[in-house]
């Protein structure tokens, strides 16, 4: 169901100049990422006609990657406004390639890892046990905590060799932030829909005002050719099985984190949403192995979605994907359009820093809000916690894993992928002993509602239901065995059984004696007043309205009430 408060929903079609404006907005949060190719290209040393050609087809395939996401097709595409960046989870292996063997096998081993992601794409819905809501919840979050490591340094002028906050870059950073959150709050009209243009700009013209945005920066722009083809003498691929490792695990957390990127879109687009969409999650899959081999194909950097720009579609509102087609054509545009790509590659660090935080704090929160829609057991809460913890030790205490091998250095170059990963091993080690079946006998002479609902509250806990189902079953289940015992239809025990599933909450009574009745029609208030059995019906339409399916039989003396409920 379409959220109420969405301005432009998934399907929605904004006005051009909204769509061009929201794109060149989305375009700015995708610029941020730029550093990342940049980062590449001087760590492996490579001349700069490479590393010009490098950078340029990146864009190129963040545009092509961004574009496949927004098509909206049963086989190929999420459908949705995930826009995609040249990957973080890819610099060490990137920077690996270019030092063993140049431009050529980067290109070809990124192709692999496309090939990779596409290969998994095909067994995603197999993979449904490693993805369950809590562990989705808790790499959605810690989508947002990747980006602070880039955000807080850029914001306080802490980059490179410095060592303490530098008061200019942190005042332009307050203000950049400041003016971007008060359009989102108080903005009005359709000035709402564009903070971080706004944010930006004002942070522009004070970082080159003050001095920020390197030496004359408006001249760096006029000197840049309007127009430009990639030169063709870098194109080339070549393969090294010894970098299989490497990038391979590079593909593997890409296509995990792929999956919380999917499944939060999933989330903001749909108010009745419950669980991840694996089909879905499977297209997108698809369309972005298939992007990623491209990009390498072109001589780009590997791929991967891009958080920080959810956090924007969230805060603004707006998550049409028709916004997604305009920000791949931008994108793209930028890769043939130096001038254009130079205003983007020259963001100072106090605009980075301001607008990073703006989008991360959306992110965190509804990763939060994911993990809270189930209940959550002390198997839980450890699969989450420990992840949590080791995760961000990787920038609280990075030189624990110093000693690492470089072939597996993808895997501890963030908290993101390292979460990810323990959480998956955890997840798998604490469903060891859960049972998906439970049977208890109620006594009939104690609490019965308080029998029933901690025996419940307690499943609940251990299989991550939500809490509504729960409450649900446990209301109909009490009613039932209210009615059972109180209205003297056994003499026996009565035996409660329930079964879990993804989707499904089964539960049986079982006691010997005559069925319950259930009425469809509930017993108007004459029929109460005056029939002793109207009682009895009245319960019974109570547990039918409780479930969504129910039925009442008996065999052989033994009467069973089977109660089900989607999840």
């Amino acid at each position: 169901m379409r959220p109420p408060d969405l301005e432009y929903a998934v399907d929605d079609k904004p006005p051009l100049p909204q769509v061009f404006l929201l794109g060149l907005q989305h375009t700015g949060i995708v610029a941020t990422a730029f550093v990342f190719p940049i980062l590449v290209a001087r760590a492996a040393g490579i001349e700069a006609g490479a590393a010009a050609f490098f950078v340029s087809m990146s864009m190129l395939a963040n545009g092509i990657s961004t574009i496949f996401q927004a098509i909206k097709h049963p086989e190929f595409g999420s459908g949705f406004l995930i826009p995609r960046v040249a990957g973080p989870n890819y610099v060490s292996a990137s920077i690996l390639a270019l030092q063993s063997g140049g431009l050529s096998l980067l290109c070809g081993m990124t192709a692999f890892s496309g090939a990779l992601q596409v290969a998994l794409s095909r067994v995603v819905q197999r993979l449904r046990v490693l993805f369950p809501v809590e562990v989705t919840g808790l790499v959605i979050m810690m989508l947002g905590v990747a980006v602070v490591p880039y955000a807080l340094p850029n914001f306080f002028g802490m980059t490179g060799s410095a060592t303490a906050p530098d008061l200019t870059v942190t005042a332009i950073s307050v203000v950049t932030l400041a003016v971007t959150v008060g359009v989102t709050v108080w903005g009005r009209g359709q000035l709402r829909l564009f903070p971080v243009i706004v944010g930006m700009a004002a942070g522009y013209v004070l970082c080159i005002l003050a001095g920020l945005a390197g030496a004359d920066p408006l001249g760096r722009i006029a000197a840049s050719p309007l127009f430009a083809l990639p030169d063709l003498q870098y194109f080339g691929l070549s393969f090294q099985p010894v970098l299989i490792i490497p990038f391979a695990i590079a593909a593997i957390v890409t296509f995990v984190k792929s999956v919380g990127e999917f499944s939060i879109c999933q989330r903001i687009n749909n108010t009745e949403w419950k669980r991840p969409d694996m089909k879905n999650i499977q297209s997108g899959l698809f369309a972005d192995g298939i992007a990623s081999g491209l990009g390498g194909l072109f001589g780009g950097m590997g791929q991967t979605g891009s958080s920080s720009n959810i956090g924007l579609s969230i805060a603004t509102r707006s998550t049409s994907r028709y916004i997604g087609f305009m920000t791949g054509g931008i994108l793209i545009g930028l890769a043939f359009l130096p001038v254009l790509a130079t205003v983007f590659l020259i963001m100072p660090g106090p605009v980075i820093g301001g607008t990073l935080i703006y989008v991360a704090g959306f992110i965190i929160v509804g990763g939060f809000q994911t993990i809270t829609t189930r209940m959550l057991d002390s198997r839980k809460i450890f699969v989450i916690g420990i992840s949590f913890i080791f995760g961000i030790s990787v920038y609280l205490i990075p030189r624990a894993y110093a000693s690492v091998p470089p072939l597996f250095s993808p895997l501890f170059d963030s908290a993101l992928s390292l979460t990810t990963v323990i959480a998956i091993i955890l997840n798998l080690v604490m469903r060891i002993g859960i049972r998906k079946r439970v049977t208890a006998t109620i006594d009939p002479d104690g609490q019965i509602s308080d029998q029933v609902f901690t025996l419940m509250e307690r499943q609940g806990e251990v299989w991550a239901a939500r809490s509504e189902v729960i409450h649900r079953m446990a209301m109909a289940l009490s009613e039932a065995c209210e009615l059972v015992t109180g209205e003297a239809r056994t003499s026996g025990p009565v035996t409660v059984s329930v079964s879990f599933d993804e989707y499904n909450l089964d539960a049986e009574v079982s006691y010997t004696g005559t069925p319950l009745p259930l009425p469809e029609k509930r017993p108007g208030e004459e029929e109460i007043l005056n029939d002793p059995s109207a009682m009895l019906h009245l319960g019974g339409f109570l547990i039918r309205s409780h479930a969504d399916r129910v039925s009442s039989s008996a065999s052989g003396g033994l009467a069973v009430l089977k109660i089900h409920m989607e999840h």
